[in-house]
């Protein structure tokens, strides 16, 4: 078979090397260590300034000196201790200081109440002078907030930072969110699938709606970013969601300096009707201060498929096909024909060789354990000659896949401005062929004084990416669900189409040489700036950003494919598009200043307005003459389908505010408030709303009670309160909006127009109530931080499509009604265990409670199908949480003819149906909830390891107590002709293994009516070894003076995986950013095994 089309092996733009063989890559630790108390190794982050002059040893020797701040001013009062020894002294008025020691061996220890530690040893030195840092860790670190920056000492909500390069040292990564996994507190990643590219969801303390988006609002630079939508190709025909893009695909990872997530009411409520979910901030790299810095990165990753799905090989499969022979015979009423069937068939198999029909040899089972040619004379066809062979077809689709990317950034500034250049490529192959991504970025970010008081900025990014997809999370001729599914008595090499699998599937190897799913993107997301300072404390500012996105979906599915030779198709293609442009402006004003050296005020005032705009286009067709030219000509196409058009515009004006004042550097108060008025809401009434928080925050740790116990660096309660919102609806929706209708008229048709959706005016936004109480902790010189936080939100007025009576011409209206509550905990501790030279330990983890449920429904309802006659399977339910699912509860299988009868359903049934339920599935009259998606708790920990310039880390990350639906389990057992999984082989019911049956019996039967039970139900939980990363760093290799370092590299991801799930990943979510049904799995593409290695250079 010929490819019609360009693979993505055709369009490389750089050649890969197949690096052969496998690697294997033996990380071993062998260092426990225990910490007691206060006086382990101290920080080797300290700046050490030491000068003096180098003098014979002697005993004893005085060793005198001055202890000073960064600024040179003396210090007093400082301890000045010999380690191990209970000498010691303090420093003069001057700083000065003066003490005996045994030796030259002898380390001194500086310590200062609100500086860091440091540790000499005194060697040949006289005299050693030393310069204290301030221990500013976890006090005066700039976070970014809502519409400007703040210390961190000064927050009162609940905000959480992570540097960028922390997230990536050691953990290549095409996305930034996907790096976010298990990082941080309350922030819940799930992958729609594990391909290259695809969706990424994230989420924030729970989710609020079962209808709306539960996506955060994303903030780039100060400026708000619309994640675009990827156009469905026309050959979806079941509910599954179409493979998506990753929204934050367009952000090179390499280009972000830092990332904010904003979780509580009083940090979100600045953004109102769109902080209810939360907002993460993204802040990309700057130029520094010094030299012009240039910084190339690059790695090459190897991908493989971490665990098969185990299937029936070809010797069990032919087995299995003559027990449902057997069975059907005996319990369905039909004749024992010994498997010589009079119409030749490749599924055919006898009990002995040598069956011919018509020319065409019918192998026995055994026949697939000595794969060969098998020839002979048929009196009716003459000579025949077939190769007889099995085939894993899993093997047919999966691959080695070979990853590479390249990074370069030129930065630097000066007192007059700063610049930052960088250029990205990244190009991924997927482990099912034919799949992947690749990407160019390419960003500039400029500020520059124009004045003494104005200063103007520039951030421009470009982005150009194609996603090649391999069709997952469907029903509808999925490339897993075909090699899952294909009998595995089918030689690859032939290329042959089993005829009894017309209707539902297609050769694997078709699939993945033939048929094409490509997105392709380009987005330019630029921000501006101007800012003058008018007055000492007082700053204007105007921002100006625009983020243009076009996504182009491309299908083509020819005439060997499920799709393409449906009926008489003879072919199948797609093309569609749509263009997403987003402008917003925002002009404020900040005061910030300090009176009396006591009172701290920040305020800021702001109006800003954004608009959306959307177009959209679809074509789609059948029937091609050929396929040659695949969608590319679809005009030649003799079916094409209706052509679909739309075009959509959203706009939001508000005005801002928020003031933080801090008393005394211990008192912190907080709030804000927000106006926001949508177009997507059309009353007057309900148009406009406002959103307001305020929060208290008390740094206990400044009191000098607190001080005088000499427990804590840091001790800080926070309070607070606040509302936010959801308008995360279509456009349009409360407005009556026509599409042209035809009707018939005189016999004929004639064009009209109709309603569209039945409106309503009086719809209004969703409304989140937030409750928040934390603690941070700071001990050991902050060494030991810990942060725990409590939360409460409750989102009423839900937004939600109800059903309406058929008469009405329409079938849903969307209302407001319902209530969603979330409350949970968190916990985040960092542990700087080891902190001297050489050798330094550090550990962080983190630990989140979430429960979710449901209020002030009318009654029962139920989210989408999940595919055909799969109805009614995540129940919304007063008392019950967001993804409770609903079903029936098995009670073992019909052992005998009694058994069947006692059911009321069968009391009365003929004695052939009654037979036929012998060894079938047995359920419980009513149904129940059966499982429920949500995690009881989700964790990560990091560790930290270096010695000199060696480092090595290891991440584990894991989710507890979550229910799987596993739809390809219902699936893959529903039929008689196709493949099985091993374990429903091994488990089937026979007259002999009633008693330990987990599976019904094999039945001939086309199609079983089995139902959605607690056997599709599978625990989700897992523990992940994310990533391990060992390094090492040359610094200023004496081979190039111009390099100030390389690091090279060696990683791993997703390295082993701890589940009791039975299918390929527990990490899935088919339906995507869909809150009503998550927690699904439905042939979901795989998550891989990837060993990396990188280089690093910064000149």
């Amino acid at each position: 078979m010929t490819k019609d089309y360009l693979s993505r092996k055709d369009r490389k733009r750089f050649c890969l090397t197949y690096l052969s063989g496998k690697t294997t890559l033996v990380l071993s630790l062998m260092l426990f260590l225990f910490v007691l108390g206060n006086n382990t190794i101290n920080s080797a982050e300290n700046t050490i300034k030491v000068t003096g002059s180098e003098g014979i040893a002697q005993s004893p020797i005085t060793i005198t000196g001055k202890v000073v701040d960064k600024t040179g001013e003396p210090l007093i009062g400082v301890s000045v201790t010999v380690k191990n020894e209970k000498t010691g002294t303090i420093t003069e008025l001057d700083g000065s200081y003066k003490i005996n020691v045994k030796n030259t061996d002898a380390i001194l220890v500086f310590s200062y109440l609100g500086y860091l530690n440091q540790e000499i040893k005194v060697g040949n030195k006289n005299t050693i002078n030393v310069t204290l840092d301030e221990n500013t860790k976890m006090l005066d670190e700039v976070v970014v907030v809502g519409y400007g920056t703040m210390k961190k000492s000064d927050l009162s909500g609940a905000v959480v930072q992570v540097k960028a390069d922390e997230l990536l040292a050691g953990n290549p990564s095409s996305s930034i969110n996907q790096a976010l996994q298990g990082r941080l507190a309350g922030v819940s990643v799930t992958q729609d699938d594990g391909a290259p590219g695809g969706g990424i969801n994230l989420q924030v303390r729970g989710i609020n709606s079962f209808s709306t988006d539960s996506q955060p609002l994303y903030i780039v630079d100060g400026i708000p970013f619309v994640p675009p939508t990827s156009p469905q190709s026309a050959e979806n025909r079941d509910n599954s969601v179409e493979p998506t893009g990753n929204a934050l695909s367009f952000i090179n990872p390499h280009d972000i300096a830092s990332i904010e997530v904003l979780k509580d009411a009083s940090a979100t409520a600045i953004y109102g009707s769109r902080g209810a979910n939360g907002v993460v901030i993204i802040t990309t790299k700057q130029g520094e201060k010094g030299k012009p810095k240039i910084e190339f990165t690059t790695n090459i990753s190897i991908s493989s498929l971490r665990k098969k799905v185990e299937v029936l090989d070809a010797y069990h499969y032919a087995r299995y096909r003559n027990e449902q022979q057997d069975n059907g015979a005996f319990y369905d009423g039909g004749s024992f024909t010994q498997y010589t069937y009079p119409t030749p068939g490749i599924w055919k198999y006898t009990t002995n060789n040598g069956t011919v029909v018509n020319g065409e040899y019918t192998p026995s089972p055994e026949d697939f354990l000595s794969p060969g040619w098998y020839s002979g004379t048929d009196p009716a066809g003459g000579v025949w000659n077939q190769w007889v062979e099995g085939t894993d077809w899993q093997d047919q689709i999966f691959q080695t896949g070979i990853s590479q990317e390249y990074n370069l950034q030129i930065s630097g500034a000066n007192d007059r401005g700063n610049y930052s250049f960088s250029g990205n490529y990244t190009t991924q192959d997927g482990i099912i062929e034919n799949t992947g991504f690749d990407r160019y970025t390419l960003r500039a970010n400029i500020g520059q004084k124009i004045t003494r008081n104005i200063t103007v900025g520039l951030n421009l990014n470009y982005t150009n990416s194609v996603t090649d997809f391999a069709k997952g999370n469907s029903l509808d001729y999925s490339i897993l669900r075909s090699a899952l599914l294909y009998p595995s008595t089918i030689y690859y090499g032939d290329y042959s189409q089993s005829e009894d699998l017309l209707w539902l599937s297609a050769n694997p190897r078709t699939y993945v040489e033939s048929a094409k799913n490509e997105l392709a993107s380009s987005n330019i997301f630029a921000s501006s700036y101007l800012s003058v300072n008018l007055m000492k404390g007082l700053t204007f500012r105007q921002n100006l950003g625009l983020n243009n996105f076009f996504n182009e979906r491309s299908t083509y599915y020819n005439r060997d494919t499920g799709e393409g030779r449906l009926g008489t198709t003879n072919g199948r293609g797609g093309w569609s598009d749509n263009r997403r442009s987003h402008t917003t402006t925002e002009s404020m004003l900040t005061f910030n200043k300090v009176f009396n050296k006591i009172h701290s005020l920040n305020v800021v005032g702001a109006v800003t307005f954004e608009q959306t705009m959307l177009t959209e286009k679809a074509m789609s067709a059948s029937q091609f003459p050929t396929d040659f030219t695949e969608n590319y000509d679809m005009g030649a196409a003799l079916l094409p389908d209706a052509l679909k058009s739309n075009r959509t515009r959203s706009r939001l004006f508000s005005v801002l505010g928020r003031t933080n004042y801090v008393l005394n550097n211990k008192y912190i108060f907080t709030a804000s408030f927000r106006r926001d008025g949508s177009s997507k809401f059309h009353s007057a009434k309900f148009k406009y709303a406002n959103f307001a928080s305020g929060a208290f925050a008390w740094r206990a740790s400044e009191e000098e009670f607190i001080k005088n116990l000499n427990i804590f660096d840091n001790l800080k309660l926070r309070l607070s309160f606040g509302q936010t919102g959801n308008q995360g609806i279509q456009d349009y929706q409360t407005m009556y909006t026509l599409k042209v209708s035809n009707y018939p008229i005189g016999g004929g048709q004639t064009s009209g127009f109709a309603g569209d959706h039945v409106y309503n005016e009086n719809l209004k936004w969703e409304t989140t109530d937030q409750y928040n109480a934390g603690i941070d902790f700071g001990f050991l010189n902050n060494r030991l931080s810990m942060t725990v936080d409590y939360y409460h939100k409750k989102t009423k007025d839900l937004l939600q499509n109800v059903k309406i009576p058929p008469s009405s011409g329409y079938g849903y209206r969307l209302v407001n009604f319902g209530t969603v509550t979330n409350e949970g905990l968190e916990f985040t501790v960092a542990y700087d265990i080891l902190t001297g030279n050489p050798f330094k330990w550090s550990v962080n983890g983190n630990l989140s409670f979430n429960k979710n449920r449901i209020s002030d429904l009318n009654a029962d309802q139920f989210s989408n199908r999940l595919w055909y006659k799969a109805d009614n399977v995540f129940i919304q339910r007063n008392g019950m949480p967001i993804g409770a699912i609903y079903g029936y509860v098995e009670d073992g299988f019909y052992d005998n003819e009694a058994e069947v009868r006692a059911n009321p359903t069968y009391a009365n049934a003929d004695a052939a149906t009654v037979k036929s339920m012998i060894g079938e599935i047995k359920y419980r009259e009513n149904m129940d909830i059966i499982g429920d998606t949500n995690p009881d708790y989700t964790f990560g920990i990091t560790n930290n390891f270096s010695w000199k310039d060696f480092t090595f880390s290891f991440f584990i990350q894991g989710v507890q107590g979550n229910d799987i639906f596993n739809g390809n389990l219902m699936n893959v057992t529903l039929y008689n002709t196709t493949n099985i999984p091993t374990a429903v082989y091994d488990g089937r019911w026979t007259s002999d293994t009633r008693e330990t049956a987990t599976w019904p019996k094999a039945t001939n039967q086309p199609k079983r009516t089995w139902l959605i039970s607690d056997r599709y139900i599978e625990d989700g939980s897992y523990i992940r070894l994310k990533n391990i990363n060992i390094g090492y760093t040359f610094q200023k290799p004496k081979f190039c003076k111009d390099i100030n370092s390389i690091n090279v590299y060696a990683s791993a991801s997703n390295l082993l995986t701890i589940t009791d799930y039975s299918w390929y990943d527990p990490d899935v979510n088919a339906f995507g950013s869909d809150p009503a049904r998550r927690g699904v799995d439905i042939y979901s593409y795989p998550a891989s095994r990837t060993f990396s290695f990188g280089l690093k250079v910064q000149f």
